[in-house]
């Protein structure tokens, strides 16, 4: 294994198909950026989606949520995105390889591989297949992955600093920005049950 990719592994903690994805989004992203990606503190990373690919793309582009360089843009499919915020300059990969694989296939093989009363036969054809698809993703040509395309884009908003007040029902420090007004108080989210799970 790779030992980039064996680190992206190590950093998610299990070998999947996802992960495999993220790992050479993040690759194509960086080649495609060139001299764009010479100052980290300039660059961040977009993610469409919330799936195994987006801890491959934390690992090796180096862009975190805790570096506040890691958005999730939740557009809801398979979309990554490295931009340079002083240029605008960006790089997105959309992947295509997900148009055309047998979800239904895999979901088959998983269900009955983890069944209570699954095979040493049905473990072994799901294991085959994902060891199968993870080889294929990470041997297969750019273009037969990604729809790649460089664009120019607005800088996401800076974070700022963090300034917090106590919510006015719990009492808990809040950011101000996520704050909502509600009867002449400023709440969190949790206490007025707004987005979230």
């Amino acid at each position: 294994m790779d030992p980039e990719f064996k680190k992206a592994v190590d950093f998610h903690r299990h070998l999947c198909l996802d992960i495999a994805v993220g790992y050479r989004a993040a690759k194509v992203l960086m080649r495609e950026m060139g001299d764009q990606m010479k100052n980290m503190k300039e660059l961040v990373a977009l993610v469409g989606n919330e799936t195994c690919a987006l801890d491959a793309i934390q690992e090796i582009t180096g862009c975190t949520f805790g570096k506040r360089n890691l958005y999730l843009t939740q557009v809801g499919k398979p979309v990554y995105i490295l931009q340079n915020t002083k240029t605008g300059k960006a790089v997105r990969a959309y992947c295509t390889y997900w148009d055309t694989f047998d979800h239904a296939q895999l979901r088959k093989l998983r269900k009955e591989a983890t069944a209570p009363n699954a095979t040493a036969e049905n473990k072994a054809a799901f294991q085959k297949l994902t060891d199968d698809k993870i080889n294929e993703i990470l041997n297969a040509p750019d273009a037969a992955l990604f729809k790649i395309e460089h664009v120019t884009l607005p800088p996401p908003p800076k974070s700022g600093k963090y300034d917090a007040e106590p919510c006015g029902n719990c009492g808990e420090q809040t950011n101000v920005a996520l704050l909502l007004e509600e009867g002449g108080k400023k709440l969190c989210k949790e206490c007025l049950q707004v987005g979230v799970h």
